[in-house]
């Protein structure tokens, strides 16, 4: 599981690079309000942090609460892309099928890094 969620982490946190990319230029930011673009910045660069946390967990070096309530996060987040997808192709007929892909990255990052997380033997100690 700590395979997958690695290789998502990587995945989703170039996704998110390219969503800040695309989300700070000039012709997005003439169109969308500010605190829009603020919330997917943030998103995204949640994204890369939850990213960056995983792989750094493969080594032990992060507490497993921190990469679990990462990983809800995660679970979380991508839900709400799914259903905001789904609204946006509702509500103006434009199906952004790219952003269904990535929701459910998410999901399958944060779950596959929550059960990595519960495998692992609780008495281990670092020496």
């Amino acid at each position: 599981m700590k395979t997958i969620s690695i290789f998502l982490a990587l995945i989703n946190a170039l996704v998110a690079g390219l969503l800040i990319v695309f989300s700070l230029s000039g012709s997005e930011i003439r169109q969308a309000a500010a605190w829009w673009t603020i919330l997917k910045t943030l998103a995204a660069f949640s994204v890369i942090v939850i990213g960056a946390l995983t792989w750094l967990a493969s080594m032990r070096t992060v507490r497993p609460g921190l990469i679990s309530l990462g990983s809800l996060c995660l679970v979380g987040l991508g839900a709400a892309t799914i259903v905001w997808t789904l609204h946006l192709a509702l509500v103006t007929g434009d199906a952004e099928y790219y952003m269904l892909a990535y929701g459910g990255s998410l999901i399958v990052q944060g779950g596959s890094s929550l059960f990595g997380v519960l495998e692992e033997p609780r008495d281990s100690v670092a020496a």
